[in-house]
């Protein structure tokens, strides 16, 4: 086991001496915005509080043609503040008020004022509730503004979110407005 984790650990160094990159960290707070299920029989259409705080950290890499686009893989933690008491115990019965996010990350920057960009930051991929048992998916676009400060860029972002929970062949879809702050580092 130690070999395997050796040979892994220089395989990333030998990557990342190889190629410049950007490490972007992301705290966002979801405000709930509206949910909806029709395989629920019973479920309240009515406002509820799905609201999570989300941590993501992500590797991108400026694009060959165009500069001002960054993509690259994301991992995030997020915490629900009840949603294991929620009706979506109908759904999945392992569900936990905390769960993991996989995916892909997009960054467009361009010149705004002074010393500030732009930005539009669409997020799609995967997460799950349950210790990856099943896995459903989120979709979000961001827009905001980044200040730069010697080699950090530092951001504030609001945008709209779709995320699906599903279970075999039934789903719930919840619709957040989150708020982002974050730091952007060039490698």
């Amino acid at each position: 086991m130690k070999k395997r984790t050796a040979i892994l650990i220089f395989f990333v160094l030998i990557i990342s001496w190889g190629f410049s990159f950007n490490l972007l960290t992301l705290g966002t707070y979801g405000f709930t915005s509206s949910s909806t299920s029709l395989d629920i029989s019973n479920w309240d259409d009515t406002f509820k509080k799905f609201d999570y705080y989300s941590f993501k950290i992500a590797i991108m890499y400026p694009a060959e043609d165009s500069p001002e686009m960054l993509f690259g893989p994301y991992f995030g933690y997020t915490i629900y503040d009840n949603l294991d008491k929620t009706q979506l115990k109908d759904l999945n019965s392992i569900i936990e008020n905390t769960g993991y996010e996989l995916g892909i990350v997009t960054l467009y920057n361009t010149d705004f004022l002074f010393n500030t960009k732009f930005n539009v930051m669409a997020l799609g991929g995967i997460h799950t509730e349950d210790q990856f048992q099943s896995l459903s998916t989120s979709i979000s676009i961001n827009l905001g503004l980044s200040y730069k400060v010697s080699t950090i860029d530092i951001f504030l972002l609001g945008g709209y979110e779709s995320r699906y929970f599903t279970t075999e062949n039934k789903m719930v879809t919840i619709n957040y407005l989150p708020v982002s702050m974050g730091v952007e580092v060039l490698f």
